[in-house]
């Protein structure tokens, strides 16, 4: 018993935090492209092994065949259950036969339905995350398709409860630490004072941007080195690639530097034709907004099962986070 796939959505797999340890044989990390909105989901629920759908631009129709518990996080895909309106960042409790359907992205770009436990798939490599470039993990390494069956890990009914505010940044900002090729490039203060628009080739490899072109004062490639979750590549035609979770392990280009971690999430919630600016910030400001935001959601998790407090607490944490 667990949950039918009555329509898949555009494009939907099964996700978790990746895995790791393994770049150095040449297999990059899969994952959630919003990990904070995987990560608020799953210890909201209660989850100690983390995994959730995540659906991109157009959600999926899900069908509950035995009773559990859900909730949804991050983008805003206008879900219904039994054609009532549901919200994220509530946890709801579905029983057999209900009918969870997803719409177009009204907010965000990526939308994440965890269920309580999990779903029962096997790991591979140590994550349950799908690579559909090289089709491993998740269910047979492909995205979801109709008549899918994820048979449920744990399922249980668990006490309601929501989350008032949310993570969906509205901020077009994304700023980066520079990098080993920084140096290489010319007019940098000209160039990155324009914003750049997301592609629509962009996919969970990287986020490519069209705009203002990068300058180098030799040339755009380089010996082979690693890359990152984050690293911003700039092609021969001077422009910028942020490489993203199923990238390549290494690559020959110059890269202008790496994104914040803290601001993957909002990067990855903007769809095609979205702008953004990218701005150069410093190291440790990286690591300190990181601190920060793992502190929010932990704070999030401790207190949201603690009724008395849950619903003004959660809110004013989060409030803090987005100010």
């Amino acid at each position: 018993m667990g949950l039918q796939v009555i329509h898949p959505g555009m494009y939907s797999t099964i996700q978790d935090f990746g895995r790791t340890g393994f770049q150095n044989v040449g297999l990059s990390p899969a994952g959630a492209m919003d990990y904070r909105a995987l990560l608020l989901g799953n210890n909201l629920l209660g989850n100690t092994d983390h995994m959730s759908i995540e659906m991109t631009m157009q959600g999926g129709i899900f069908k509950f065949t035995e009773d559990n518990a859900f909730i949804i996080t991050g983008g805003n895909m206008l879900a219904e259950l039994n054609d009532t309106p549901v919200v994220n960042r509530c946890v709801y409790n579905a029983k057999a036969g209900d009918i969870l359907t997803f719409k177009t992205a009204k907010n965000g770009y990526r939308t994440y339905l965890t269920v309580k436990g999990g779903f029962d798939l096997p790991k591979v490599q140590g994550s349950y995350s799908t690579h559909m470039k090289i089709k491993l993990g998740g269910l047979d390494g492909r995205t979801l398709i109709k008549d899918d069956f994820l048979a449920f890990n744990q399922p249980e009914i668990v006490e309601t409860r929501r989350v008032n505010t949310h993570f969906i940044d509205k901020v077009s900002t994304i700023r980066f630490i520079p990098g080993r090729q920084y140096d290489r490039f010319k007019n940098l203060a000209a160039s990155l004072s324009s914003t750049y628009e997301i592609s629509n080739t962009s996919d969970r490899m990287g986020i490519r941007l069209s705009g203002e072109i990068l300058e180098v004062k030799t040339n755009y490639d380089i010996i082979s080195e690693p890359v990152q979750l984050g690293s911003i590549q700039v092609s021969s035609d001077g422009q910028p690639i942020i490489l993203m979770n199923d990238r390549q392990t290494v690559g020959g280009y110059a890269k202008l530097g790496t994104v914040y971690f803290s601001d993957i999430p909002t990067l990855v919630q903007k769809g095609p034709g979205s702008e953004i600016r990218l701005v150069e910030g410093t190291l440790e400001e990286a690591i300190a907004e990181k601190k920060k935001m793992m502190k929010i959601i932990n704070e999030v998790s401790m207190h949201a099962f603690d009724i008395r407090h849950t619903s003004q607490k959660i809110q004013n944490l989060l409030e803090k986070a987005e100010s």
